[in-house]
C-alpha cells in the first residue's frame, strides 16, 4: 500500500509503503553486495518493519527503524545518511567546532573525538551512496518478507523486453542474480512480540470455555506465500 501526503501550505512531503495480506511463516534476510555503480540502481522495496545493516561501516538500523520505502539502493542509503544526520541536531553550525570542554572560560577546544568519528562515519556513508567507495554490503532483515531487491536496471529492462517477445516468463525462473543472497529464517520470539503476533488469536475466539461448541473464525497457521523475492516479477518494456 502505497501512501502519499503532500501538504499545499508548507510544502512537506511525505511517501511511504505499507504491507498487506497474509502474516508469513518465515522472516527473510537479503543479503547484496555492491560490486560497482550499477547496482546503486538497483531498485529496493524496504518495508516498515524490516532492518538494515552495513557491516563495512558498522552501520546496524534496527527493525523498524526507518519507514517503508520504494527507492534504489543509493537512495536508501541517502535516506539512512539523511536521517542519522538530523537525530544530531549539534553536528551542525557552531555547536560543532566550537566546544568548550573545561570551564577555564579560555579559547575552544577541538572538536569532540566521539564526534569527529560520528562525521567520519557520516561522510564515509555519504560516499557508498555516491559510488566512491566499493565494494560493500547491504544486508536487509524482514522479519515479515515483504522487502526485495530487484536486479540491475539494465538486465531488468533486458528481461522484460525477453519476457515480452517469447510470450512467457521462463527467462525470469532462469535468471540467477549472483550478488544477492536470500535466506529465510524462524522468527524469535522477541520478533514474534514486537510484531504482535505472539497474543493474536482467531481461532475459537468466541469460545467462553462453558460450552462445548467451537466456533472458528479463521487460522492461527501462518500463510504460505508465494516467493516474491527470489522469483522476478514480469514487467513491461516500458516500466
Amino acid at each position: 500500500i502505497i501512501m502519499s501526503l503532500l501538504c499545499e501550505q508548507c510544502g512537506y512531503r511525505s511517501n511511504e509503503i505499507k504491507a498487506g495480506g497474509g502474516v508469513p511463516k518465515f522472516g527473510t534476510k537479503i543479503t547484496l553486495s555492491v560490486n560497482e555503480v550499477a547496482d546503486l540502481a538497483r531498485e529496493v522495496l524496504k518495508s516498515d518493519t524490516a532492518g538494515v545493516d552495513i557491516p563495512q561501516v558498522e552501520l546496524k538500523l534496527d527493525e523498524g527503524g526507518l519507514d517503508g520505502l520504494y527507492t534504489t539502493v543509493e537512495g536508501l542509503i541517502r535516506r539512512m545518511h539523511e536521517r542519522l544526520s538530523g537525530a544530531n541536531p549539534f553536528g551542525t553550525g557552531d555547536a560543532a567546532t566550537k566546544q568548550h570542554r573545561s570551564n577555564d572560560g579560555g579559547e575552544f577546544s577541538g572538536m569532540n573525538p566521539n564526534h569527529a568519528r560520528y562525521v567520519k562515519f557520516l561522510s564515509k556513508l555519504k560516499d557508498m551512496a555516491d559510488g566512491k567507495v566499493l565494494p560493500f554490503c547491504i544486508v536487509i532483515n524482514d522479519p515479515l518478507s515483504n522487502s526485495f531487491v530487484g536486479p540491475v536496471p539494465k538486465i531488468a529492462a533486458a528481461l522484460a523486453l525477453q519476457a515480452e517477445k517469447e510470450g512467457d516468463t521462463v527467462c525470469y525462473a532462469n535468471y540467477t542474480d549472483r550478488n544477492i543472497f536470500i535466506e529465510e529464517y524462524t522468527r524469535s520470539h522477541e520478533q514474534n512480540d514486537m510484531l504482535g503476533l505472539n497474543d493474536i488469536k482467531t481461532e475459537n475466539y468466541l469460545n467462553d470455555g462453558n460450552s462445548s461448541r467451537s466456533a472458528s473464525q479463521g487460522t492461527d497457521i501462518m500463510a504460505d506465500l508465494p516467493d516474491r523475492l527470489q522469483r522476478l516479477d514480469p514487467r513491461g518494456p516500458d516500466h
